[in-house]
């Protein structure tokens, strides 16, 4: 029978070492500053300044450490930064779908998530020349009702799966039916979905794998956090953003709470370094740095 397995129980293959790595999947959200859920409500775009077109250091970085990645990109963006798409691909990374306007996914009927994953589609397959077939919804926002439908439009893989029920947006996707393939991949009739990881401290769910708190935590905590996952884990998951891989100073609106305007500019300046040192930590503990879309054809599903 397949069923869905229990994340909290300590998954160590049988031959693998406790603290041994196999696979990392290194992921980036593609999308603008003014895209950030907490600048929702705030006119943001006419400001004129753009990240994108700062992420060629943080490319120059993966060549310089031989680490391909998954880029999800949102549709609205991706004509204008064709020629930044084109680069990722000619890089040899992995281009996939992140919706067409960033907004939560819980607050989009089906019928428009369907149309609007289409026209994102069309819009990022038009900019980059290449087809898509992997998504991961904002915020990690997805829904079962929403996940089948995103398999019946042709997408071959998902990454919107995180445990973190102490944060108000985020969800637990139901993967019923689901074959837990691998630590972190789970696989239906060809389609799979990959969970982001997360810790359990104490009862509470710890995303040591990227966002905001890779920018918090200083290295030697992570290093400590990243330690006791590995403890029990065989595979891992980052997700960055491309306003965390710059420091260029951002136009936030005035009026933004002291709380959030920290949420946004805390830990970016120097975050592209110490990325670089969260690779390396994981390389040396055997993690080889793969794409989603690599690693379902080293599974044979694609």
């Amino acid at each position: 029978m397949q069923t869905q397995s229990n994340n909290n129980a300590p998954f160590c293959p049988r031959g693998t070492a406790p603290g041994h790595m196999n696979r990392a999947f290194l992921t980036v959200d593609l999308e603008e500053w003014y895209h950030l859920d907490y600048l929702k409500g705030y006119d943001c775009r006419g400001t004129g300044v753009r990240v994108l077109p700062q992420i060629f250091d943080f490319l120059d970085m993966l060549d310089d450490e031989g680490v391909k990645v998954t880029f999800f990109c949102v549709g609205e963006i991706a004509d204008e930064n064709a020629g930044i798409l084109r680069e990722i691909l000619r890089r040899g990374h992995a281009l996939g779908c992140h919706g067409l306007d960033h907004e939560l996914l819980t607050n989009k009927s089906l019928e428009q998530f369907v149309d609007e994953t289409r026209r994102a589609r069309e819009m990022i397959e038009a900019a980059a020349g290449q087809k898509i077939t992997g998504y991961r919804a904002s915020c990690f926002t997805m829904e079962r009702d929403k996940l089948d439908a995103l398999r019946a439009l042709g997408f071959t893989y998902d990454s919107s799966k995180i445990r973190f029920a102490q944060h108000p947006l985020y969800r637990n996707l139901d993967l019923s039916g689901f074959t837990q393939a691998e630590d972190l991949v789970y696989i239906q009739d060809g389609f799979s979905e990959y969970e982001i990881p997360t810790l359990e401290i104490m009862g509470y769910s710890i995303p040591v794998s990227g966002g905001g708190y890779l920018r918090l935590f200083p290295f030697w905590l992570l290093r400590i956090l990243l330690g006791m996952y590995a403890r029990k884990h065989e595979n891992f998951t980052l997700y960055v953003h491309p306003f965390e891989l710059t420091d260029l100073p951002l136009p936030l609106p005035k009026g933004l709470g002291k709380a959030t305007r920290f949420r946004c500019l805390v830990g970016r300046r120097g975050n592209l370094k110490k990325l670089r040192r969260v690779i390396r930590w994981l390389k040396k503990r055997g993690a080889r740095f793969i794409t989603l879309e690599t690693d379902r054809k080293e599974r044979g599903l694609s």
